[in-house]
């Protein structure tokens, strides 16, 4: 079994600043803490993008500092709301494609992820895989016919039946989904942008979306307006195995929360350990 952690839409700004009245970094410092204490055995993390709020070079130098403390393999990719000539000029050692795209594969064995760039510099508001990005990804696809393919993108390549983000995401997809629908081995495409964690199945495709680590944005059906909810910041752990891919939406433990433990016993009953010290005193009254 992989284990995959998808996180998304951290939108770090300068020191001392905040998006919609949160504090993107310390919503960020939260999930590294919990990911280093209780995922220490992920094989890849990825943060598809909106890695900063307005694509300024010192969040991308605080994005920087912040990773040095996140304690498994990263790959990180743009959103719309990035800068690729700031993101690059910062972390100039991520891979990038021949032609500067911020696009990039990992293999696990019989695995294989896909990291795909859909900022579009003209246009921010819609993602967009241009020729020269699809030509790389059929090429990376080409030559792992016999893996099985997890996609990973910042705008969704389809809707997920939300009105005010029909006109976000992905443009001129025809090309996208070709090669989606000629490579039976792709398994699952994962995405941010939206805001909302949400999963389901396009044809044999199943996908997932984490509302990010930011500020939240509350599920409605509605295209005049949207809600920003103050919400605790989560992540996607993404796990596949020979039997399939199964998605666990999480968010950080604050480990003063915890308030009991279970120990499986012989007769299948458990023994529960209460760990609250308020916990304990309300069960003795």
């Amino acid at each position: 079994m992989r284990k995959i952690i998808h996180i998304t839409d951290i939108h770090l700004v300068p020191e001392g600043q905040i998006v919609v009245g949160m504090d993107p970094r310390q919503r960020f410092e939260q999930v590294i803490q919990t990911i280093n204490k209780r995922h220490a055995d992920t094989d890849y993390c990825i943060i598809s993008g909106d890695l900063t709020d307005r694509g300024d070079i010192e969040s991308y130098l605080l994005l920087e500092h912040l990773l040095d403390n996140l304690e498994v393999p990263t790959g990180l990719m743009l959103g719309n709301h990035d800068n690729r000539a700031h993101f690059r000029t910062v972390l100039s050692g991520i891979p990038v494609d021949g032609a500067g795209f911020v696009q990039n594969v990992v293999d696990f064995g019989d695995l294989r992820i896909i990291l795909l760039d859909t900022l579009d510099d003209e246009n921010a508001g819609t993602g967009i895989l241009c020729k020269h990005r699809l030509a790389w990804f059929s090429a990376r696809l080409a030559e792992a016919t016999s893996k099985r393919i997890c996609v990973f993108m910042h705008h969704p390549p389809r809707s997920v039946g939300l009105p005010w983000f029909d006109n976000m995401m992905l443009e001129q997809t025809d090309g996208f989904w070709q090669l989606i629908d000629s490579n039976s081995n792709i398994e699952h495409i994962a995405f941010g942008h939206l805001h909302i964690t949400t999963t389901g199945r396009w044809d044999r495709v199943s996908f997932s979306c984490n509302r990010g680590t930011c500020h939240r944005i509350a599920l409605g059906f509605g295209k005049d307006s949207i809600e920003f909810v103050n919400s605790e910041p989560t992540f996607d752990i993404i796990t596949i195995s020979d039997t399939g891919v199964l998605i666990h939406h999480t968010a950080p433990i604050i480990e003063e929360d915890i308030i009991a433990r279970e120990y499986s016993t012989a007769d299948g009953k458990g023994r529960i350990e209460l760990l609250c010290r308020d916990t304990r005193a309300s069960m003795v009254e």
